[in-house]
């Protein structure tokens, strides 16, 4: 794989979470490296630095991308190699150690998550999640009679993935669209969504959609868990929010704008608890 292409696959992937985006990107980095041959010391670390710098800085919403890397840019720039293949060693090395180290922690997340959902406890979520997913499947196992009700999570769709899923490990699963999230909230016990970001203040960065469903939650006395790992949080309240293709609503009129934003900020008095 080229470092264009791997770059292009994570700007324009829409169908990952946040979490296996960014363990995408690094094993990409690692192909990367391999399977360079034949190039100049300073030449290969200034370009493994900027593939690093440009995919931390090409899904903004995402902080897992940008705080993994992170990891791996700070070997690049400590790394004391004598040539080439030492280097590409270290790297290698880097990429193998932040997986494991997001793996542990996405594992942690999981486990905390699924000690709080109960027998026959009716779980509602929105986009897909990683993490999500995961938890799901150790229900599979320990909550076999928890129900599932999925968003489809316009434009992307991302839910019709999920509901696949969980129809694969034979969850009962209701496939909603946005507009009945209000409609099924009485019934639900739980609601558990990932995120893309966790600010410092504890407010998130999620699929649009998430605050209908956190401020639906919040009417009808529904908790709302966030299950996303530590390394999501930044160090600031800043953000920015990505705008996609208005191509994807499929709406052709010259005197409509399109808006397709596809993140929103979720504050803090929404989110019962951050599982992480």
């Amino acid at each position: 794989m080229l470092p264009k292409e791997l770059l292009k696959s994570i700007k324009h992937d829409h169908v990952h979470g946040a979490t296996e985006l960014a363990l995408i990107a690094i094993d990409g980095v690692r192909a990367i490296v391999q399977q360079t041959k034949n190039e100049d010391l300073i030449h290969f670390e200034q370009s493994v630095r900027s593939l690093i710098v440009d995919l931390q800085n090409c899904r903004p919403s995402m902080a897992a991308l940008n705080n993994l890397l992170q990891k791996i840019l700070t070997a690049v720039s400590d790394s004391a190699a004598s040539n080439v293949d030492i280097f590409k060693s270290t790297i290698v090395n880097s990429c193998e150690d932040v997986t494991r180290f997001a793996q542990n922690a996405q594992s942690l997340a999981v486990q905390n998550m699924v000690s709080l959902i109960a027998a026959n406890d009716v779980i509602m979520t929105h986009s897909i999640s990683s993490t999500v997913k995961k938890v799901c499947a150790c229900l599979q196992e320990s909550q076999p009679t928890v129900r599932l009700i999925v968003t489809e999570s316009r434009p992307g769709d991302e839910g019709k993935l999920l509901a696949a899923f969980l129809s694969e490990l034979g969850l009962h699963t209701t496939y909603i669209t946005e507009a009945q999230i209000d409609l099924h909230m009485p019934e639900v016990s739980k609601v558990v969504v990932g995120a893309d970001a966790v600010l410092a203040d504890g407010s998130i960065i999620n699929k649009c959609g998430t605050n209908l469903m956190a401020l639906s939650a919040r009417y009808h006395s529904v908790p709302f868990y966030v299950c996303a790992e530590s390394f999501k949080q930044k160090s600031d309240n800043e953000y920015e929010l990505e705008q996609m293709s208005g191509d994807e609503l499929k709406l052709e009129l010259a005197s409509v704008k399109l808006s397709n934003i596809y993140f929103e900020h979720l504050p803090l008095e929404l989110i019962t608890r951050w599982i992480r």
